[in-house]
């Protein structure tokens, strides 16, 4: 058998479509069918099903991905280990928050990519929950969250630093002139939010209900450039990252509240799986995110 049928049965589990993952490999969709219908003569088991328009993994394709997982990182592992290039290749896969991804990760990324351009990367931003699911499947090689301190028995967790959150307002908002506003004063406030599950989300809503303070209205956007931009035209006020409004601080088109409650921060980290080998790309991604912090 082809090892490389172990890829392309990889690739239509993770798009759910045959075309798109010959778009992906840049073989022919008819390529792309033939390969798994002779994977699936070699099991003798069906691995994939219909569901509308798209392809999903039968429980017997679901078993057999597992062990592809195992297989392909053991063959990248191999190649880092034998190969007597000094470029990198193979592929990279990371999640990342977006707030990370747009204001963070993405100098070092670029100079990843310039250093190594044989090498393939994959980014993709989620919440943190979901990141940290993903990389409990394999899903991702490692993700770059902002969180608090993650904790968990499969996961290996790098500090990078503290993150600050703050509330802004636009500049002609009433509560810029004020010093040491009462948190009570959200009630009369349109409070603008990420989408529900960010991390920075929950931190402000239990804040908000310890201190019993319900906003006025609430509008949620999965944007921050939205979000920033409805606070800017005077729609409401917002909790970010700090990474997140720097420059609109420093321009003065937002400025920082100055709420009487207690720092709130979070953690920007690297989270792996405590199984997963760290190939030499992936360790020198993580020395230049260390120099970047």
């Amino acid at each position: 058998m082809d090892i490389s049928y172990l890829y392309t049965f990889k690739e239509v589990a993770k798009w759910g479509s045959y075309t798109r993952t010959g778009e992906e490999l840049g073989y022919a969709q008819s390529s792309v069918t033939t390969q798994i219908k002779k994977l699936e003569d070699y099991y003798g088991v069906r691995l994939f099903e219909r569901a509308g328009q798209t392809m999903r993994l039968t429980q017997s394709g679901e078993q057999l991905l597992y062990y592809v997982d195992q297989v392909i990182d053991l063959m990248e592992e191999a190649e880092s280990k034998l190969s007597d290039s000094v470029q990198m290749r193979g592929t990279v896969r990371i999640g990342a928050v977006e707030s990370l991804a747009a204001y963070f990760i993405s100098k070092s990324l670029k100079a990843f990519k310039e250093q190594n351009p044989d090498l393939r990367i994959q980014l993709e931003s989620g919440l943190c929950p979901n990141l940290k699911d993903g990389v409990l499947e394999s899903h991702y090689d490692l993700a770059v969250v902002l969180d608090e301190e993650v904790k968990h028995p499969l996961l290996k967790t790098l500090l990078l630093r503290k993150e600050r959150m703050v509330m802004v307002a636009a500049k002609e908002h009433p509560l810029v002139r004020k010093k040491r506003v009462h948190l009570r004063r959200i009630e009369d406030e349109t409070l603008i939010l990420t989408e529900k599950g960010c991390s920075y989300r929950n931190m402000l809503e239990r804040l908000l209900k310890k201190r019993a303070v319900e906003p006025r209205s609430v509008i949620s956007f999965t944007s921050l450039e939205a979000i920033k931009q409805c606070v800017i035209d005077e729609l409401g006020i917002a909790m970010l990252p700090e990474i997140a409004v720097a420059n609109e601080l420093e321009k003065g088109s937002l400025c920082a509240l100055d709420f009487d409650h207690e720092e709130l921060a979070l953690y920007i980290q690297i989270v792996h799986h405590q199984k997963k080998w760290l190939s030499p790309s992936l360790e020198k991604f993580i020395e230049l995110l260390y120099k970047k912090k």
